[in-house]
């Protein structure tokens, strides 16, 4: 009759010849699955990529201020005949614009359509314009992303496709 003892130096004599190696190393198996798992999500190109939203950002209308500069302008930047800003502030979006003697809306971000509302004055402006696509978009300081990436979602369905991000001077006092 063997004892505690025994029973147990006998397990681990048994156990020694597939452990005398060192055991199983899981780092380069975890190593190749990673590889494999980043080269896969950076290669698919199924139908929920293709449904990511993606914005085409250009630069702002060149303002000219001296006739001489006007001679060196493309005919197709000529067209142009409205500047379109639309200013994001925390409760209100403003749509602002140069034609006809300037326009100036402002949209209340408190109502719950707000944004529908937004999106059809944007519509109709591209429609009484349709040669104009641009539009310049000024978030204020401390505007959540998440608002921004709603307005310029909505200037896109509004059939924007020339959307400007564009900033203000910090120093600029800006009256509600």
């Amino acid at each position: 009759m063997s004892t505690y003892f025994h029973r147990m130096r006998m397990r681990r004599a048994e156990r020694a010849v597939g452990t005398q190696h060192g055991g199983l190393n899981l780092v380069p198996l975890v190593d190749i699955l990673t590889s494999i798992v980043f080269f896969s999500l950076l290669t698919y190109a199924g139908t929920a990529l293709a449904a990511l939203t993606s914005f085409d950002l250009t630069l702002p209308p060149v303002v000219i201020e001296k006739p001489e500069d006007a001679k060196n302008i493309k005919k197709e930047d000529q067209i142009l005949n409205l500047l379109l800003a639309v200013r994001i502030y925390d409760d209100r979006v403003e749509v602002e614009h140069s034609a006809e003697g300037g326009y100036h809306k402002t949209v209340s971000l408190k109502d719950t359509l707000a944004l529908d509302t937004f999106e059809g004055e944007m519509a109709s402006i591209r429609q009484k314009y349709p040669q104009n696509k641009d539009v310049l978009v000024i978030p204020a300081d401390g505007i959540a992303y998440d608002d921004i990436v709603h307005v310029l979602e909505r200037l896109k369905r509004a059939r924007f496709s020339a959307i400007a991000l564009g900033t203000r001077n910090r120093s600029t006092q800006v009256v509600p």
